[in-house]
């Protein structure tokens, strides 16, 4: 071959390459921006309405559609069932759905809109520099649908140049998969599949794919019966991506990931079998008949818009064809894949849930109840086993300092979690309660500390050999059934947010401290009368000021999550 020829199809080739990598970059762009000028309420309906399969699917196809990503929705959907929020049926419901809304990217490029490009260029690069937070996020929106299409006409422009060069032409012309004989060749339909699927799982983006095919097919280079097979297989190849965010995920959330791949497998098998069902005698499948029912026109002109139709139209299938078999669906993922007879685990600080910031707060104050549950717990046990009888034991000393241990590194782990999630472009508000929620887990790791200063003090009262009187013990279970509530009602409003809870635990804080004093006032009027030890008044008085410092704490807590409340993040 001439070295002139061999650098014209160099330069060809880097130019679609080129193209492709402008057409990522701009979807990754209006994606993103989408995704922060919706807001995160987009992203809660894939949550909230998960539970009805019908009402699921079109919320997985609307949230797709506004994210313009599949994979996004259905990494966000294993993370739900990872971490409890949505069961294997509800989370296939909204998969399903999110297969027909990221067709909507196949059907925008599929027109031609080449005279607004530029402007959406100019107009996203003008608003990505206004300092306001929401018209950034739309600039971005814009500036990526410009960018996208620029890519696009790219592609198109160059393959078009490649459609009448004879090499090129033989080389699609082995995976022309038009009838012969009035029936598709089998291998060649096989070819196109495993083509179509091999370059989705490399690009882990079945849009991407989809666009390259769209300007495959409007360049003249493959004919409709070739361009449905590469979709077919891209819709298959596009499942690696949840099965991948599932590796490290519980087995349901491996379940939803195999119902995905399950979907469009037999929606694919369907469609597929239905190609040799011919409607007239020239031979046509009627998957194809409807197709050009669909489009208006069937020459090369109008071939991308029958690509994007042919997208559309098999998902819609599928999913009509599957959503009322979910049940049977799911028990076949069920057994696939089997839970066995041990407990499901799930993950509350789940990181695939970062990409909804709400979301993720909402598991971290379930986090942070859970770890102020086990602190308290710890405070319970020690006071009404160990302290107030007198008693000390070296095993409750050693599993205190397990179940501390466990608080700190539940502490880490939520400050871990946070620190990530305010890496991201969160809303001022969102942000604005991230430091309020690692106070609160630094209040909940110092009570499981106090557990034990005050274990501590169990000892000491242990080798004096002496008991507290009657009147000292009922005094210590007034103040401890007071905290009791103050502790039950703060753990309660973490998890719930209730507008009159906090001036309760006000109130219990105001009252502990006024009973605290007035004990200590009691035991140094015993102390006078000699009617205790100096050693064991110390040791009173000492406990007192640690049970008021964990009652501050509860009330620093209590605090910080009715304003967390207040923002609609505690469900």
């Amino acid at each position: 071959m001439p070295q002139h020829d061999t650098t014209s199809y160099y330069t060809l080739i880097v130019t679609i390459l080129a193209g492709l990598s402008l057409f990522l970059y701009g979807m990754k762009m209006m994606s993103e921006g989408l995704q922060l000028a919706a807001g995160d309420r987009m992203k809660s309906i894939l949550k909230f309405f998960g539970s009805n399969r019908v009402i699921g699917m079109f919320s997985g196809a609307l949230v797709t559609a506004v994210v313009q990503s599949s994979s996004v929705s259905t990494v966000m959907v294993i993370g739900f069932v990872n971490a409890g929020l949505l069961s294997l049926m509800q989370s296939m419901g909204i998969i399903f759905g999110a297969n027909i809304g990221t067709t909507i990217t196949a059907q925008m490029v599929s027109f031609k809109i080449d005279g607004v490009i530029f402007p959406a260029i100019i107009l996203g690069t003008v608003m990505i520099f206004v300092s306001y937070r929401g018209l950034r996020a739309w600039g971005d929106t814009i500036f990526g649908f410009g960018v996208l299409f620029f890519g696009m006409t790219m592609m198109s422009t160059t393959l078009k140049s490649l459609s009448v060069n004879p090499d090129f032409l033989n080389f699609f012309s082995t995976f022309d998969c038009a009838p012969v004989a009035g029936h598709l060749p089998v291998w060649r339909v096989v070819g196109a599949l495993v083509v179509g699927l091999l370059v989705t799982m490399a690009i882990q983006s079945s849009s991407a794919t989809t666009g390259l095919v769209v300007a495959l097919g409007g360049s003249g280079l493959i004919n409709l019966y070739t361009a449905v097979l590469l979709i077919l297989g891209s819709n298959i190849g596009t499942t690696i991506t949840a099965q991948l965010a599932s590796f490290a995920a519980n087995r349901v959330a491996k379940q939803a990931a195999m119902a995905h791949t399950l979907f469009n497998v037999i929606g694919v098998s369907v469609v597929m079998a239905s190609f040799w069902l011919v409607t007239d005698g020239r031979g046509t499948p009627w998957f194809f008949k409807v197709i050009d029912l669909l489009t208006e026109g069937s020459s090369v002109e109008h071939l991308p818009r029958q690509i994007a139709n042919a997208h559309t139209l098999f998902n819609v299938i599928a999913a009509v064809l599957l959503t009322p078999f979910i049940p049977q669906l799911a028990r076949l993922c069920e057994k696939i894949i089997p839970v066995g007879s041990g407990k499901v685990e799930f993950v509350f600080l789940e990181p695939h849930l970062l990409e909804a910031p709400v979301l993720a707060l909402r598991q971290s104050m379930v986090a942070l109840q859970m770890m102020l549950r086990e602190s308290w717990d710890m405070v319970v046990d020690v006071v009404n086993n160990q302290f107030i009888p007198g008693r000390y034991d070296e095993a409750v000393k050693a599993d205190l300092l397990v179940r501390e241990e466990k608080t700190d590194r539940s502490q880490l782990e939520i400050t871990n979690y946070l620190t990530r999630l305010m890496q991201d472009d969160l809303a001022p508000r969102y942000a604005a309660m991230i430091p309020k929620l690692m106070h609160c887990t630094n209040d909940a790791e110092r009570i499981g500390d106090h557990t034990l200063n005050i274990h501590e003090l169990a000892r000491r009262i242990h080798n004096c050999d002496r008991n507290f009187s009657d009147t000292a013990v009922s005094e210590y279970r007034q103040m401890m059934a007071a905290l009791t509530l103050m502790a039950e009602k703060t753990i309660a409003l973490v998890g719930k947010f209730e507008p009159d809870l906090l001036r309760e635990i006000i109130e219990l804080n105001d009252k502990i401290a006024l009973m605290a004093h007035e004990y200590e006032e009691n035991h140094i009027s015993r102390l006078r009368q000699q009617l205790c030890s100096p050693d064991v008044g110390v040791i009173f008085i000492e406990a007192l000021a640690v049970l008021v410092k964990v009652s501050d704490r509860l009330v620093n807590i209590a605090e910080r999550a009715d304003a967390i409340g207040r923002e609609g993040l505690v469900a």
